[in-house]
């Protein structure tokens, strides 16, 4: 199986025979899926005419011109009920729950049967969800990492484009460092802070983390645990799990 997961700034690209092992890369979801299929160190997106072909996401855009070019392949796109069926939730519309965040929440669920999870995506946005005695009880959505510094920097007239490095000291005592240290101890702040009160409900709940950040920002969230391809995994169980029959 072939899976095309876009992101809002990434586009992750797998192939998996197993659904555990993948081969997988990730690419600017900016670009045109034509100049995708042509890069070089993809040749196995060759077998898009043979292989089933899993498509999902959360840009319309960058999905309606991945359908165009996946014409000829034989393409299937995940299927609502199923995840409803397998992650009870109330969240309202349901619809409205991301494609990203039901992957992650799907693969916690179904790989850790009756173990609470909490599920943090350090993506473009960073999702902290909580999936408590096998419902998924609702999350917190917070600004990424490069969406905030963007921010500081084009919402201001001087502050300058700062690229993080962690750990950072309390105190900056320049601007670069200042806003490293500001950025770096909020975010570790607002999971710290989301953790301790999501285990006011669930005291025995895992951590999981994933993401494009999840690596550089893991050791700073104590006895969690990197799931580099929770999204992936994820999205082969939707697959395998609403299959028509």
């Amino acid at each position: 199986m072939i899976l095309i997961a876009v992101g809002n700034t990434r586009t992750q690209l797998a192939r998996t025979h197993d659904g555990v092992h993948f081969d997988s890369t990730s690419v600017a979801t900016r670009l045109p899926p034509t100049e995708i299929l042509h890069r070089p160190g993809l040749q196995w997106l060759s077998a898009r005419n043979q292989e089933l072909v899993a498509l999902g996401g959360v840009v319309p855009a960058a999905l309606a011109a991945w359908r165009e070019v996946l014409a000829a392949a034989e393409v299937r796109e995940p299927i609502p009920g199923f995840f409803r069926r397998a992650v009870p939730h109330n969240y309202h519309p349901p619809e409205s729950l991301g494609f990203d965040r039901r992957c992650c929440l799907l693969a916690a669920a179904m790989d850790f049967p009756g173990q609470d999870s909490i599920v943090i995506d350090m993506g473009t946005a960073i999702k902290i969800d909580l999936l408590a005695g096998g419902y998924f009880r609702g999350g917190r959505i917070l600004p990424g990492i490069a969406m905030s510094l963007r921010g500081l920097h084009q919402g201001t007239a001087l502050l300058p484009e700062v690229v993080l490095n962690i750990p950072a000291e309390m105190l900056g005592n320049d601007t670069s460092s200042a806003i490293q240290a500001g950025v770096i101890h909020l975010f570790t702040d607002a999971l710290r802070g989301a953790i301790t009160d999501y285990r006011q409900h669930s005291p025995q709940a895992q951590i999981l983390i994933t993401g494009g950040d999840a690596e550089r920002w893991q050791p700073g969230i104590p006895g969690s645990f990197h799931q580099p391809h929770l999204l992936l995994r994820g999205f082969y169980l939707w697959m395998q799990g609403g299959a028509p029959p």
